[in-house]
């Protein structure tokens, strides 16, 4: 549908009102010559008003004031009325409901909770009993607890700077696709951080970050997918090696490049997080089977090794780190306002009743074992609820790598030129280097939890902590945004959000790039030296 976008500028309203004098006919002519290029010209040409919006969609008609300014956007609330990539609110709600349930309608605020709980834990699930073990009870649970406060407090100032980029671009009536009612792409991570910071070399260095975090979140769920199939086998009976578990794991995690968006992913994400919560509750109930025999030694040990301290810090940066992906999940919402509520209850739920119980009571339960292992299935007798549950949580590592690959896939289908007018099997084709790339990857560094380690150290501390905290210092560091913005903090002023914000900035800078860093180099040459690259079976 094209439409003459003159027709939304301010010299056309203008030229309106002046010929017709009184407000109530204002954009008479406007409506007239819209109705026209819509090809709707046999209905009575009437004023734009409420009662005259039957001449075109709600969108359009938003469209037409939000282009000269003077639709309200001041609020999240009205920015929800200017839909994003993908099909509007309107066509999903006339689809099937069974495809609405299981395909087309992930958009809701619930769906937030669903994929956001889902994207940050998973696999590293296995991998916390360890790094409690290496902090200590009161340790590890004081880092979980901050890491995900903080990772609740930089989410909802990337969703202030996504509000504002939305603000300018509906403002200057680009927004949607020039001459169309429809957006042409999906708003990235990225792309929200050049807007606001106005500085292209950092927001480029923001993409190659993200994209260097999301493969590695991806290669994480397929190494560690292979090492759960591995242990599931009866000992003395293990057929297949690592190595042959991570081909058919990176085959089967592929396929995710046929599913188009997140809204896509409602009936996955579901079952994802079924999954996790499935292995938690396994581990705790495993945990209370087996007993607590030194449980009051255990609670009261200390870390004793620099690296240990370090090497657990990072893992636990990376357990919360999945913004790099979220402003995805948040572009395709249907009501995008809902949605830094509905992620903070989900790391309510995520860290509450998940990672803190299982991790704390393998800890105490096995201290020995959990200190020795990054996989706490390693830790647990193969038995039909072992089996289960590495079953349910290779789904769940299937439908991470989803989650994790959509914004790679989106940055390979933008870079090769199909993303907004290519077929979708050009798009799907634009996705296969990306997967292999991966697959590759788990191939040559099959070091679970070192891979863990080496993310949360090197990309986690900018993607969910540092960039949030610079951007939306840099962006509200004018009095004049200040007077105006989109989202607001009740009980905080400007000044406090930045001098929070240093502090993010400087506890991560310090504890993850610097500290973290080293120690996640270190074990990742030590494991490379013991094993090699392209280990056909690590820690076997």
């Amino acid at each position: 549908m094209e439409v003459n976008t003159a027709l939304f500028s301010d010299s056309a309203m203008r030229s309106a009102e002046g010929s017709h004098g009184s407000h109530g006919s204002t954009y008479q002519p406007a409506s007239e010559a819209f109705a026209a290029q819509l090809n709707m010209s046999r209905r009575p040409a009437v004023p734009l008003s409420m009662q005259s919006m039957d001449i075109m969609t709600e969108t359009e008609g938003l469209l037409l004031h939000g282009g000269t300014g003077d639709f309200p956007c001041s609020t999240a609330e009205d920015l929800d009325r200017f839909p994003a990539f993908g099909a509007p609110l309107e066509e999903v709600m006339s689809a099937p409901l069974w495809k609405r349930l299981l395909w087309d309608g992930g958009g809701s605020p619930f769906d937030v909770f669903l994929t956001a709980a889902s994207a940050q834990v998973g696999q590293v699930l296995l991998n916390l009993p360890n790094s409690m073990a290496r902090l200590g009870l009161v340790g590890g649970i004081l880092t979980q607890t901050f890491c995900a406060a903080t990772a609740v407090y930089t989410l909802c100032l990337l969703q202030s700077l996504y509000h504002e980029v939305k603000r300018m671009q509906v403002k200057s009536g680009t927004w949607f696709s020039a001459g169309t009612f429809k957006r042409d792409h999906v708003t990235q991570y990225h792309s929200v951080i050049h807007d606001t910071m106005g500085s292209r070399w950092y927001a480029e260095f923001t993409r190659v970050v993200n994209v260097l975090e999301l493969i590695g979140l991806a290669a994480a769920q397929i190494i560690s997918s292979a090492s759960n199939l591995y242990y599931a086998q009866p000992v003395g009976h293990r057929i297949w090696n690592k190595r042959d578990f991570t081909l058919l794991s990176g085959g089967i995690a592929s396929c995710f490049v046929f599913v188009p968006l997140f809204r896509h992913m409602r009936v996955f994400v579901f079952i994802a997080l079924f999954g996790s919560s499935y292995v938690a509750y396994y581990m705790i109930a495993e945990s209370i089977q087996h007993g607590f025999p030194n449980a009051a030694a255990t609670a009261a040990a200390q870390p004793t090794e620099f690296l240990d301290i370090f090497q657990a810090v990072s893992n636990i940066l990376f357990t919360f780190g999945g913004h790099a992906m979220l402003i995805e999940v948040l572009d395709g919402q249907f009501r995008p306002s809902k949605f830094r509520g509905m992620f903070g209850w989900a790391l309510v739920y995520v860290t509450a009743f998940l990672t803190l119980p299982s991790a704390s009571l393998v800890y105490l339960s096995f201290p020995e074992e959990a200190y020795n292992t990054g996989n706490a299935f390693k830790i647990f007798p193969p038995d039909a609820a072992m089996v289960f549950g590495v079953a349910i949580m290779m789904l769940h590592q299937m439908i991470a790598y989803g989650l994790f690959m959509l914004p790679v896939f989106h940055i390979a289908e933008k870079a090769l030129g199909v993303h907004e007018k290519g077929s979708y099997f050009a798009k799907v084709a634009a996705r296969l280097l990306p997967a292999f790339v991966v697959w590759l990857i788990t191939l040559m560094f099959p070091f679970f939890g070192v891979i863990n380690d080496l993310i949360g150290s090197f990309c986690t501390p900018f993607e969910t902590y540092i960039t949030p905290c610079l951007a939306f210092t840099i962006y509200y560091w004018s009095k004049a945004r200040r007077e105006n913005p989109v989202d607001t903090y009740p009980g905080f002023s400007f000044g406090s959000l930045f001098i929070v914000n240093g502090v993010v900035i400087a506890a991560a800078t310090i504890c993850g790039l610097g500290f973290g860093g080293y120690a996640s180099v270190v074990e990742l040459a030590t494991s490379v030296k013991d094993f090699g690259l392209f280990a056909p079976c690590y820690q076997c």
